[in-house]
This record gives structure tokens, sequence and C-alpha cells, in this order.
């Protein structure tokens, strides 16, 4: 068992835009997150394992392949080691199913390309329908998995919110989007992130905010450890709210 089994963690945009060779320029606010997510990423401790958390279908991913063909890029393709002692105690305490697919769903894959730390990987789904409780036990959960596999981790999550904050956003625009942005915002930067509950999973969804869940699994994680989140950065270009946070 390690007594300290995460050591850090960060809550980033999963847009592939923010990956190289996809996105070419964009703006200054653009730019700005680039550099926001770059570095928060330099901000994680080094660790023997990377997890990686996003919303899409419960399940624990044994194969880490990255393929961004499906978005016009066939050139950017990465095979990243899984970690088999992690996924295999994870997968016994939470009861989630271990899948094998050709590659990783777009959500995980960006987290990936942008975290790029060379370290075996845990990629989990997690269902954007469920409720914070569940999250919360999640993130908890995964801290739990890495001290019974006496592994050291770092957590990264997506943190993509509302994708419907004006007219020129992919869901055009959504009623009370920039409120709802705003109280995510306002939860993590008053040390109060158990305030998502209030956000979800209802809300979220009306929003077009897929990063809710995993943001739940993160607060379930740092609250179990004791680690402070920081709010980087929020900024919101193309009409969507991205948040960068760290947890140290």
């Amino acid at each position: 068992m390690t007594d300290r089994p995460l050591l850090g963690a960060a809550c980033i945009p999963s847009a592939p835009l923010l990956v190289d060779g996809v996105g070419v320029g964009g703006g200054p606010t653009l730019q700005q997150l680039r550099l926001s997510v770059r570095r928060a990423v330099e901000r994680l401790p080094s660790a023997d394992v990377t997890v990686l958390v996003a919303a899409g279908r419960a399940a624990l991913h044994d194969t880490i392949h990255i393929d961004l063909a499906g978005l016009g890029y066939p050139q950017i393709t990465r095979t990243l080691a899984s970690c088999p002692r992690a996924i295999t105690a994870l997968s016994r305490i939470t009861q989630y199913p271990r899948v094998r697919r050709h590659r990783l769903p777009l959500d995980l894959a960006v987290l990936g390309l942008l975290t790029d730390r060379s370290l075996p990987v845990v990629a989990l789904e997690v269902s954007a329908s469920a409720e914070f409780p569940v999250l919360s036990a999640l993130g908890t959960s995964v801290v739990q998995a890495l001290g019974e596999a006496a592994l050291t981790g770092i957590m990264v999550v997506a943190g993509d919110l509302s994708a419907g904050l004006g007219p020129g956003s992919p869901l055009a625009a959504r009623p009370g989007a920039a409120q709802w942005d705003a109280r995510v915002v306002e939860a993590f930067s008053s040390g109060d992130s158990g305030r998502l509950a209030d956000l979800g999973p209802g809300d979220a969804s009306e929003v077009g905010a897929r990063g809710w869940a995993p943001l739940c699994v993160l607060h379930g994680a740092a609250a179990s450890t004791a680690l402070r989140l920081t709010v980087r950065r929020y900024l919101a270009p193309r009409g969507v709210g991205y948040l960068t946070v760290t947890a140290q």
C-alpha cells in the first residue's frame, strides 16, 4: 500500500484543436488556452502512472491506441502502454468493465496527446448521466486502486464546459450556459468543488458540458488525498467554455 498514491492532478480541455498539428492559429484566446494547458501539464509531478478521465461509456480501456484519422489527421497516431496492475485493481473495486478497442474515444485520445508523459496509462470513461455521489466516489476509488497496486499516479480529467455559449457555438446558444460555466468556475475558485453536485447531470447535459462528470471524479480524488485545487484559466474561444485546474 502506498501512503500517498495520487501525487497531483489537472483538469484540461479535451478539444482536438489544442493538439499540435490539428489546431493552427485561432487568435490570441486560443493561444492563451494552449499555453495554460501546457503549463498545467508541466506542473504535474513525476509518478508511476497517468490516469485519464473523460465522459463516455463506463469502461476501462486495456489498449491505449490513439488515432485521429477520423478527424482527417491519419498521421497523428500513438500507442501508449497501459498499466495492468492499476486497471485490474480499479476494475475490481468499481466493477467497471474492461474493454479492448482499436482506438481510444476522442476525448481520452486528446487527453493522452496533450499530457504525453511517457508513463503507463489508465484510460477511464465515466458515464455523463451518473450522479455526483457516484462520480465522486469513483475518484476515491482511483486513489484506493493506486494504493492497493503500490503505485503512484497523476490524474488528468477533461475540463470542457458548455458548448452552447452563443450563436456561433457548436450547440448554438443554450439558455443559462454562461451562468452554468460561471458557477463551475466559482465552485473551484472558492475551494468548494462539492458544489458540482448542484450542476448536473441534467443541467450539464442541457448546456452541452461534457466535462462535468470528469470534474466530479477529480473532486472525489482530490478530496480523498487533500490535494488543493487551483483554477488556472477559464477561456471560451469559439463559444465553448474550457477550464484549466491544477491539484497539488
